[in-house]
């Protein structure tokens, strides 16, 4: 999974540049690259202000993951899929995030939670206040996606698909479940 995916540079214009990132949906997990303006951190393409219909994968790969049923990935020029559809997404590794905290902020814990993702299971950190809960958190958190780090990604059910690890990614908040 971690080929090295590329865009001709002349199907780009002025100021965009791709990013390999990977995204998941209640039915599988598609990967490939997205097109985007420099200036914008591709990661945050789903929680700023103005978010797509469609998040468009170049060079995509989608492999479908019901728990009884896991094909091989199958090959795409293109996948749009539905924003509404992506219950999380990340960079691809071993493509760092910036983190978005300030790591000398004072009263915040890392916190340990699992989320499951249909047939994925995703091993972490949540990153809240000293003096809440993961479960007080969740529940007056705003925002649709909720930004979780140090992550492990294995598959349920596929033994044989090595774990996912990336430092940062962001999960629907009433899409998913979380335990701790």
């Amino acid at each position: 999974m971690a080929e090295t995916l590329t865009i001709s540079p002349t199907s780009l214009k002025y100021g965009e540049t791709t990013t390999a990132m990977m995204f998941y949906t209640d039915t599988g997990l598609i990967w490939g690259n997205i097109i985007h303006h420099e200036e914008i951190l591709p990661s945050r393409i789903l929680v700023g202000m103005t978010v797509p219909e469609f998040i468009s994968v170049y060079h995509a790969k989608i492999l479908f993951t019901q728990p009884n049923f896991i094909s091989n990935p199958i090959s795409h020029s293109e996948i749009h899929i539905p924003t509404k559809k992506i219950v999380g997404y990340h960079l691809m590794p071993p493509q760092i995030d910036q983190i978005d905290y300030d790591e000398t902020e004072p009263n915040r814990k890392m916190e340990s939670i699992t989320a499951y993702l249909g047939a994925f299971t995703l091993r972490g950190l949540i990153r809240i206040s000293e003096v809440t809960t993961v479960k007080s958190n969740l529940e007056v958190l705003k925002s649709e996606f909720l930004t979780l780090y140090d992550l492990v990604i294995s598959h349920s059910h596929k033994k044989e698909m090595s774990p996912i690890r990336t430092n940062m990614g962001y999960f629907r908040i009433r899409e998913n479940l979380f335990a701790v």
